[in-house]
């Protein structure tokens, strides 16, 4: 039967729309100078599309996505070994322009976050250890920092604690305190912020155990706990979180591998909670290189306490980071050595399983979803 023009046009725009609604554009920061890449997933398939490069940059290791300002915030690396915050504007194809670059206030700029009310940029420096807060201009483009905050002090792990290493920093539920793991000081630094002047104040800090190197964290979906990942120790401390003044009292430590594994010369990189909040998701890397690269899964209990229930290899070298599809079916890993982007399915049960699924890149260090 032949269709008429009109209604074969129709066909094939719906046919499109289709294909859209089951992909979602993701980008790819990467190490040294290899610039941001950018490719689709496709959320019933698991598959993601060739990667293309969409921006020349340096160190943008790691990134974050402004929704309201269809901007892309990634960290780098400036003249002198100053860390700095890049800003790109965003078009429909995925191509990214530059809007400009500030100084991170450090350097060795690793994390960046933006803030639930997209009014400023957060960012961490690890090589100096302290954190900076940015305001969010017109357009997005990014404004010299005003407020800016040094870490002081060190641990018991005199090769890596020496001195701060300000390691990430997020804004917290309700958006009025920002946190910030120092691996070097062993402390979870909190911030009051104040969004509207791009303002951090100092508010306390959370206590980690002793040569533990908190490096990332996330928190829990009632937002009453916060997850800490131990980068040294190869474990996660739970903290109970008070909503008032920001506080956090540790309630557990559970380690990410199995009983029988040493996990020396090992190191945590990523953590990850699921959409429903049931299950939490560490990356462990083999610093060592001799293959034990893993992601382990942890059910949460009564009262947010977890419990280690699966863990499996990681298909990559170095999974640097780690990240949760838009509908949280599939889990994507960095492999900053080797292995690309590798897929995993997500189970009802949390646990994971390869997909067969690889996107192979270079280097790669960062998986964001627009």
């Amino acid at each position: 039967m032949k269709l008429a023009p009109s209604l074969l046009a129709l066909v094939f725009g719906l046919s499109s729309l289709a294909v859209s609604a089951q992909s979602v554009r993701a980008y790819f920061g990467t190490r040294g100078t290899e610039g941001i890449h950018t490719a689709l997933f496709n959320e019933e398939t698991g598959k993601l599309s060739d990667s293309r490069k969409v921006a020349e940059s340096n160190h943008s290791g790691f990134l974050a996505w402004s929704p309201k300002y269809q901007t892309l915030y990634a960290t780098a690396a400036l003249e002198g070994r100053k860390g700095g915050v890049a800003a790109y504007g965003v078009a429909e194809d995925g191509e990214l322009t530059l809007k400009g670059i500030e100084s991170s206030e450090g350097s060795g700029a690793c994390f960046v976050s933006v803030d639930a009310s997209e009014q400023m940029v957060m960012v961490a420096n690890y090589g100096s250890g302290g954190v900076a807060a940015l305001k969010i201009g017109e357009g997005g483009a990014l404004e010299k920092s005003t407020s800016f905050h040094q870490h002081e002090g060190s641990s018991v792990n005199e090769r890596r604690q020496e001195g701060p290493h300000a390691h990430s920093i997020y804004p917290g539920p309700n958006n009025k305190f920002a946190y910030a793991p120092d691996l070097g000081t062993d402390e979870v630094v909190i911030y009051r912020m104040d969004p509207a002047k791009s303002a951090l104040e100092p508010a306390g800090a959370g206590k980690m155990p002793p040569g533990s190197g908190p490096r990332h964290m996330k928190f829990s979906k009632d937002g009453k706990r916060a997850y800490v990942l131990s980068e040294l120790t190869l474990t996660v401390v739970v903290f109970e979180r008070n909503e008032d003044t920001g506080g956090l009292a540790q309630i557990q430590e559970v380690s990410v591998l199995p009983d029988d594994h040493s996990g020396e010369r090992m190191s945590c990189s990523e953590i990850l909670v699921s959409k429903d909040g049931r299950f939490v998701y560490t990356a462990n890397r083999d610093v060592a290189g001799e293959g034990r690269d893993s992601l382990s899964v942890l059910s949460v209990g009564s009262k947010g306490a977890l419990k280690r229930i699966q863990t499996v290899p990681a298909e990559v070298s170095i999974p640097r980071n780690i990240n949760l599809s838009p509908s949280g079916g599939w889990l994507l890993v960095a492999g900053q050595k080797k292995g690309g982007v590798p897929v995993f399915k997500v189970a009802d049960d949390g646990r994971l399983s390869f997909s067969d699924h690889r996107m192979p890149l270079d280097g790669a260090m960062c998986i964001i979803f627009q």
